[in-house]
């Protein structure tokens, strides 16, 4: 499934990239509102972080509404960390004073 928006926002969060010279642009994270997949058989819930990166939009999948939303928000810490490494740590959220970038991280596998 390949997406063009992630529709319906329903929470976004704005941090900061610094450049070399010390100015400062904006990194938009959107989330999308969880919808039903096209069988309907699960969820997907549509994610994009624009202003850095590719800016594609991506998804997760989850068995319902509430998994879907959860996967995403994880996805989205290992996805910003990973953003921040790639532009040199010079990405930051003003909620963390410890460089965190407010998003729960991969929970631990059940077994």
């Amino acid at each position: 499934m390949q997406l063009d928006s992630v529709g319906e926002v329903i929470a976004a969060r704005t941090l900061k990239l610094q450049n070399d010279e010390g100015a400062s642009s904006e990194v938009s994270v959107l989330l999308g509102k969880p919808q039903p997949t096209p069988d309907q058989r699960d969820y997907y819930c549509p994610y994009q972080i624009k202003g850095a990166g590719s800016e594609k939009v991506k998804y997760s999948y989850g068995i319902d509404a509430v998994q879907a939303l959860l996967l995403t928000l994880s996805i989205l810490s290992v996805q910003l960390e990973v953003l921040n490494k790639e532009t040199g740590g010079r990405l930051s959220w003003e909620g963390d004073e410890n460089g965190g970038f407010g998003f729960p991280e991969m929970p631990p596998a059940i077994t």
